[in-house]
């Protein structure tokens, strides 16, 4: 067999080699290189794709209330509350608001009783729970409450808010339901004053007081101080028409006060109540549901009336209780206390309304009013109130010092 050459096996691989080299820089110039070395780059695997290009609605977020402005301090109840009362009207002038911080720098007066809801009705400012507004009780004897309240605090006055309860012709003549009615008349009852009266068995009448005393806390008044919290105690009151079931009055008054007790009270805002100065020696109810051992549990003092000036002549043996002070005030406290004590509650439970007026032609002046702090202070109480109806006081008793001047010595020795 003939031998072939092998001179053109080389020359073939050459040519075949470049054509390979050809082919792979054609491709390598295309664009399917790009993708296929994207296919298979290592970084491929790892590599986020390009977002699309999508758009979504861009919602508006919904308004965020303000927050509530912040509740107004408090100051804590004094351990010696020294202090004098002052109708709206009076809270509600500039001119003597200055006076009683003049006083009240000056002397040891340290608190006020300002009138929340006196007896019309009308709350003296213009409250902002929704419930009174409602009501419309409010009015603007005192403008701005809160800055009235800022303003005491700013000179360490402890305030107390004074709320007239159940005599209240205004919410009587929107709620005839809770009013008393006349059994001669089937009308509302009406007292020698010709005012109308709220049952105090109604809870909605509860609940109204309840929503008071919240509000004013919340404008600064660091107290709420009840009172005529009592049936009448004057008018043709065989005329008032009970309710069939109807409990004793003290049984009534006991479950307004625990109502009271847990609702407003039990939500942290002291709570004072005005009791009649008889109370402190009575061993009934008086006929208007009032007594000591069923009302003081209930509060955190309880504020009795001892103005001598009210007692009736001959209490206590004395002919004119109005012209001893020093002695009814001494009796009337003395005999409180023995009955706290009798059912285990402290002499503190006491605060005494005294009295800083003339009546029965009797003036008071600097040594009767000082008579009655001192005898507060002689049964061991250093808390007391001073009324006067005028809001005029008498600044130089309210200087009083456990040893007295010879004058306050010689009134009380008379006595």
């Amino acid at each position: 067999m003939e031998n072939v050459p092998h001179t053109k096996k080389p020359f073939r691989f050459l040519v075949w080699l470049l054509l390979l080299v050809l082919i792979f820089f054609v491709v390598e110039k295309s664009a399917i290189v790009p993708s296929i070395k994207t296919l298979f780059s290592p970084l491929s695997r790892v590599a986020s794709p390009e977002p699309a290009n999508v758009s979504f609605p861009i919602e508006t977020p919904a308004p965020i209330d303000p927050p509530p402005p912040p509740l107004p301090a408090h100051i804590t109840t004094p351990s010696e509350v020294r202090g004098v009362y002052l109708t709206e009207w009076s809270a509600g002038n500039p001119k003597t608001i200055d006076r009683i911080l003049d006083m009240a720098n000056t002397t040891d007066i340290n608190t006020v009783v300002i009138d929340i809801k006196d007896a019309t009705g009308r709350i003296a400012y213009q409250p902002t729970d929704p419930i009174l507004a409602a009501v419309g009780s409010g009015s603007s004897r005192i403008k701005d409450i809160q800055a009235l309240t800022d303003t005491l605090h700013e000179h360490g006055i402890y305030t107390i808010g004074r709320v007239v309860v159940f005599e209240d012709p205004l919410y009587s003549s929107l709620h005839p339901e809770d009013t008393f009615t006349d059994t001669r008349t089937d009308t509302p009852w009406r007292n020698y004053k010709g005012i109308t009266w709220l049952r105090p068995d109604s809870e909605a009448v509860w609940g109204y007081i309840s929503e008071i005393a919240h509000d004013a806390y919340a404008q600064g008044v660091d107290e709420i101080n009840l009172d005529y919290v009592r049936f009448p105690s004057d008018g043709e009151l065989q005329f008032i028409k009970d309710r069939p079931d109807t409990a004793t009055r003290e049984t009534i008054m006991g479950q307004f006060f625990s109502f009271l007790d847990e609702h407003v009270r039990g939500d942290g805002i002291p709570l004072s109540a005005d009791l009649f100065g008889l109370t402190m020696s009575a061993t009934d109810d008086l006929g208007i549901g009032q007594t000591l051992e069923v009302v003081a549990p209930h509060v955190d003092v309880v504020c009795p009336m001892v103005y001598p000036s009210h007692f009736a002549l001959g209490s206590y043996g004395i002919a004119a209780p109005a012209t001893k002070p020093y002695e009814v005030v001494h009796r009337a406290l003395s005999d409180g206390i023995a009955k706290l004590s009798a059912i285990n509650i402290g002499p503190e439970k006491l605060r005494p309304w005294l009295q800083d007026f003339d009546l029965l032609g009797v003036p008071y002046t600097a040594t009767e009013v000082s008579a009655q702090i001192q005898a507060t202070t002689d049964v061991g109480l250093s808390s007391w109130l001073m009324w006067d109806p005028k809001n005029t006081y008498t600044p130089a008793a309210f200087h009083l010092e456990p040893t007295q001047d010879a004058t306050l010595q010689s009134a009380i020795n008379n006595q």
